[in-house]
Order: C-alpha cells, then structure tokens, then sequence
C-alpha cells in the first residue's frame, strides 16, 4: 500500500509537469490580434526582433493568406512547429533508400502512425524543405504598398474620392469631422483608370508636402475593397486595411503591385550614385529601423526597388586639413521608385543622426 501511495505521488508530480515540458518543446504561446495590430508589431512584441515576422506568418498560414491583412479575433500562433504551407506532402512512408538518422528495428514495417516516432521525422523534414525553397524577395510588398513616394508638383491627375459613408452618425458629427473606421462602407468616386469591379482594390492617400526642386509626398493611408461593381463611375467599397487615421478629404487611385524576382538580392557596388535624403515620413527626432523615407533620385538616375542605399555623415577635414571619410549611419532599401523620388525602408542603422538633406549613396545594385 506505502509502495502504491509512493508511485501515484510520482506519477501526480510528472503529470504536474506535463504542460510546462509541452510548452518549453512546442511553444504553445498565441496572440488574438488587436485592431491596428501588424506581423511587424507582434514579432517585435513576442520574439524581441520585428525583422522575424516571417518565422510567425509561416506558423499561421493556414488562417493568414496574406501577411500584410490580418483581422481583430484572428487567434495567430507565436511559437510552436510551423504549421503546414501550401504544397506540404502528406505523412507518407520513410524512404528506406534513402540514408537515416535513426534506423527502424528489423521487419518493422514502415507504417505512419502516431506511436511511429519516424513520422515526425518525415514530416518535419519534408515540411523544412519547403520552407527552404520559399520565395525570398529583396522587397516585401507591404512595405512597397505603404511606402510613400514623391509625384509630380501638381499631384495624382484623375483621382478618385470617398463621397458619402452609409454609416449613421448619431451624435452628430459628420464624415469629413472624424476618422473613417475600419470595414465601415462607403461610396467611392473611380479613379480614372479603375476597372471598377466588386472585391477590386484600391488605395487610399494625401498629400504631403511638397518638396522645392523634387516634387509632392503621396502618402498611401489604407486600402479600400470595392463591395459592388461600379455604376456611373461609383461603387460601394469598405475600409479594408487602415496605414493611418482616413478622412473623407483623402483621395482614391489605382492600386500598383510590385512585379518582385524570387531569390534576386542586390550585389554590393563601389563608388555608386549620390543623391541626398529628401523626406522622412512623420519628422521623427530620431527615425527607427523600420522607418519610410524618400531619397531625391528615382527612376530616371537608374534606380530600381531592391537597389540599397547608405546614408552618411561628412566627417569635415582633420587636423592637418585633409578631408576625413564620411561615415555610415544607416542603410535603407528602396522599396518603390517614380521618376522623381526613391521610396525605401530603413534596414539597419549605427547611428541616430538621420535626417533631410543628408548624403546618401548608392552602395548595392540589384542585377
């Protein structure tokens, strides 16, 4: 009786232990997202580096099809086994040809069941595999989506706009007074251009200012989903994805895609283009990795998305009057380009001295 009371005592202690040993192997953490909430931000909450949101978008593709959309109440897993994408082979038999870590006992037969340890085996290399052969790309097309860019002085000819909200306002407060909210609907003039076909895309922007000698910022706010096919150049739309607060003042134009080259990076170059830092989106004192700017040349100097672009601080002369070295602060990606401006996103940075007007070379090429 003692030796029974002893071995329930043990077996209690083990199973007491059961869920922190499943969530030290598997993770078990997940995340509801919040309004607002991005890939960026959760990574950058869970996992300390916001540069690792891929590694939580590969665990939740079977709920997120695109990682720039996710919605309030959508339950994202943090940690855990990467669950399975897209072309993942079904548990299948170990290829006894081929050569293995653990070899099975003799006459056992190779059948995949949950008591086979083998299948775990299988099923995460083959899983691993293809998450190796996934598509990388030198640009992300969210941050090609939200980047703003520079247009010409005169702005976006032929845009679009949010004419009326079916939306009531009971405390009185009328459309062009408060943000529109996210999935609300609204009536949308078609900007020119737009096919004007239900669940078509568009974007949402405003002006920013406009640069002497460059050009004007157009800064994308958020994007719209057309709800119903258009009729006399209108249609009802809702508020799909919000960058910013959006007003009824902000304009509609056609949504640009990013045309991107799996597995295309950008060579290192010597003695590259000079340009300079023309905008940067919000003034911060101290812009962040992670941070949109605008650089002065664009399409017509040769520069393309991927291209990478180091800014710089001119050191002066020294002591004896020769001219120091400039040093390198912060390298940024271009992520869009127009004939008058470079878009591009802050990727790395030593130093918080970057500002408007500085000196930026161009330091890697894409093929």
């Amino acid at each position: 009786m003692r030796r029974f009371r002893h071995t329930l005592a043990i077996l209690s202690l083990g199973l007491a232990f059961v869920p922190a040993l499943l969530e030290a192997q598997g993770g078990g953490r997940t995340h509801t997202v919040r309004r607002g909430d991005t890939l960026w931000d959760i990574a950058r909450e869970y996992l300390g580096d916001p540069f690792k949101w891929p590694e939580i978008y590969r665990r939740n593709q079977d709920k997120v099809q695109d990682p720039n959309l996710i919605y309030p109440d959508q339950v994202i897993v943090i940690d855990g086994d990467v669950a399975a994408t897209p072309g993942t082979p079904p548990d299948m038999p170990v290829d006894t040809t081929a050569p293995q870590v653990e070899t099975m006992p003799a006459g056992e037969p190779p059948a995949m069941t949950i008591f086979n340890p083998a299948r775990y085996r299988v099923v995460r290399s083959q899983r691993s595999s293809v998450a190796l052969r996934e598509a990388s790309t030198a640009v992300r097309n969210g941050d090609f989506i939200q980047a703003p860019f520079l247009w010409d002085g005169i702005g976006i000819q032929g845009a679009g706009s949010i004419e009326a909200t079916t939306s009531a306002d009971g405390i009185g407060v009328t459309m062009t007074d408060r943000p529109i909210q996210l999935y609300e609907t609204v009536i949308v003039k078609l900007p020119e251009g737009a096919a004007g076909k239900k669940n078509d895309r568009l974007m949402l922007f405003r002006y920013g200012p406009t640069i002497q000698g460059e050009g004007r910022v157009v800064i994308p706010t958020g994007l719209l989903r057309l709800s119903t096919d258009a009729a006399a150049g209108r249609a009802q739309a809702i508020v799909l994805t919000k960058f910013e607060d959006v007003f009824a003042t902000h304009g509609v134009t056609v949504l640009d895609t990013l045309v991107a080259r799996p597995g295309v990076v950008p060579a290192r170059v010597e003695f590259g283009l000079k340009t300079s830092l023309a905008y940067v989106y919000g003034d911060p004192v101290l812009p962040p990795v992670g941070h949109q700017v605008i650089f002065a040349a664009g399409a017509t100097e040769g520069i393309v998305p991927g291209d990478q672009i180091t800014m710089q601080v001119e050191l002066g002369n020294d002591a004896s009057g020769q001219p120091l070295p400039p040093q390198a602060i912060a390298v940024a990606t271009v992520t869009r380009v127009t004939q008058w401006g470079a878009s591009a996103i802050i990727v790395s940075q030593t130093d918080g001295g970057v500002r408007k007007g500085m000196t930026a070379v161009v330091t890697a090429k894409m093929p």
